[in-house]
């Protein structure tokens, strides 16, 4: 059974991105409806928009966790005091956000198989794609067969191959790295664009593979909160 996770877009305001990721790390799979934080990161303005915070959660006990959330979010919402204060000083920082149920790809690492494999980053690369309908887990087949060593020759490592259900459509790939491997990937791929000496060609080949399956793609970088399990080695 693919892993289940939660996937929150946060809209901030004002400089609350910090604060926010801080309180949402206190309250991981304690106040939360159970789920259990994998990370929380800002996006870096220079390349998305901005203020805003990225939370990915895992789902504990699959469908079946979920089923537990929904029920407890749906008509019994109001009976969640617990939550209130939570809530209460959350929107001192948000004013709303965006939420995506994700599954992991068969090929997609967990939380657990990355913390087991000391999996960290200091930088962290957030992509979306949208696909043609339909096609969501032949193109992560793709990243996974062709992308994911590729990148890992740049410095990258893939912490979440996922495709985005309730829609057909869509894909969410997260990497961790460094600002040193952003560099040298941008680079390599500029390089490649123009035809430079410095050009890496697998990366102008990948992207035409994957435009077999993506009709829309964007990245964006994204600044782990310390404290994450998969965020800087050395906090």
């Amino acid at each position: 059974m693919s892993a289940l996770y939660l996937h929150e877009t946060i809209d901030i305001v004002g400089q609350g991105s910090w604060p926010y990721m801080q309180h949402t790390l206190q309250a991981s799979g304690n106040e939360i409806n159970n789920f259990v934080l994998q990370g929380t990161w800002s996006v870096m303005g220079i390349t998305g928009r901005w203020p805003q915070v990225i939370n990915i959660w895992d789902v504990p006990n699959g469908w079946d966790g979920w089923g537990a959330s929904v029920e407890r979010l749906n008509l019994k919402r109001t009976q969640n005091t617990e939550l209130n204060a939570w809530w209460d000083e959350a929107y001192k920082s948000r004013t709303g956000g965006f939420d995506r149920l994700l599954a992991g790809a068969p090929n997609s690492p967990t939380t657990a198989s990355l913390v087991a494999a000391g999996v960290h980053g200091s930088l962290f690369v957030h992509e979306i794609a949208t696909v043609r309908p339909g096609t969501t887990l032949e193109h992560l087949e793709a990243v996974a067969a062709v992308q994911v060593p590729l990148m890992a020759e740049y410095g990258f490592t893939a912490t979440g191959l996922y495709e985005t259900l309730m829609t057909d459509n869509e894909v969410i790939t997260v990497w961790s790295g460094s600002v040193e491997a952003h560099t040298n990937l941008q680079r390599a791929k500029h390089a490649s664009r123009h035809r430079l000496p410095a050009g890496d060609d697998r990366l102008g080949q990948w992207r035409r593979t994957a435009r077999e399956f993506v009709t829309d793609w964007r990245s964006e970088l994204m600044t782990p909160c310390p404290g994450i399990t998969i965020g800087p080695e050395h906090q």
